[in-house]
């Protein structure tokens, strides 16, 4: 058998670091039930029980008992699977035990994006996961209207810190009020402050840092490509 190294390089990378922005928690603890669609998906991505075992750090039967519905999947154990296997929760699970999930999925832009000079959008979309009661229940809205973004650089501080999570909800393009915005501006993906500019034909648009070190612009509007209005800012302390 012919190991996937571009597959197993993403569940390799949970034993480092867990990117989400919930912390582990296991799901599906009151499931036992064959996840089907789990083994499939496996065998579709033409990984082993043991080859995914070795890429996670777990053992052999720990990844038998995720198929077997014995054992819960830890999120970010789950997001690593999802990623390596090319294939959606409700593949993977079903979904009745998917909308049991305390996470939903959303789409995670797939560099970091700059608060200042720009992140560039290289690479696969990937997705992480978010508490459902947060998208459901305080931001109202379902998982494919919103875009995770993580920042860098200080042209934001102190609205917005480097390292900072942010989800964007992709169908506020309107600068009908001003706020924070995730845009394509030619060169990357940047957070900035962005209002209309008033009485201009064509329509300009100023953009702006809360750093008192860089300086406001303006662009014509065509020239601006508008992903969405920052609406949850996620920090680590400590």
């Amino acid at each position: 058998m012919t190991l996937n190294i571009t597959h197993c390089e993403s569940l390799r990378n949970t034993r480092v670091s867990y990117g989400g922005m919930v912390p582990p928690k296991p799901v599906g603890d009151d499931r036992r039930m064959e996840r089907k669609g789990l083994k499939s998906a496996r065998k579709r991505a033409n990984l082993t029980q043991e080859a995914v075992a070795e890429a996670m750090g777990v053992s052999v039967p720990q990844v038998s008992r995720w198929e077997n519905g014995k054992d819960g999947i830890p999120s970010q154990r789950l997001q690593a699977l999802a990623g390596a296997y090319r294939a959606s929760l409700e593949e993977l699970l079903g979904a009745d035990e998917v909308e049991q999930l305390p996470i939903v999925m959303v789409e995670q832009l797939p560099t970091t994006v700059g608060a200042g000079g720009g992140g560039l959008g290289v690479g696969d979309y990937k997705a992480v996961p978010v508490a459902r009661a947060l998208v459901e229940h305080e931001l109202r809205v379902v998982p494919d209207d919103l875009l995770s973004v993580e920042v860098e650089g200080d042209s934001m501080v102190p609205e917005f810190l480097p390292g900072d999570q942010l989800l964007i909800n992709k169908r506020k393009v309107s600068l009908s009020q001003p706020g924070a915005f995730c845009l394509w501006d030619g060169d990357g993906y940047v957070i900035k402050y962005l209002e209309k500019v008033y009485d201009t034909d064509p329509q300009r648009i100023r953009v702006m840092s809360r750093n008192d070190r860089y300086k406001p612009v303006e662009r014509l509007a065509e020239e601006v490509r508008i992903m969405g209005r920052v609406v949850w800012v996620g920090r680590r302390v400590g």
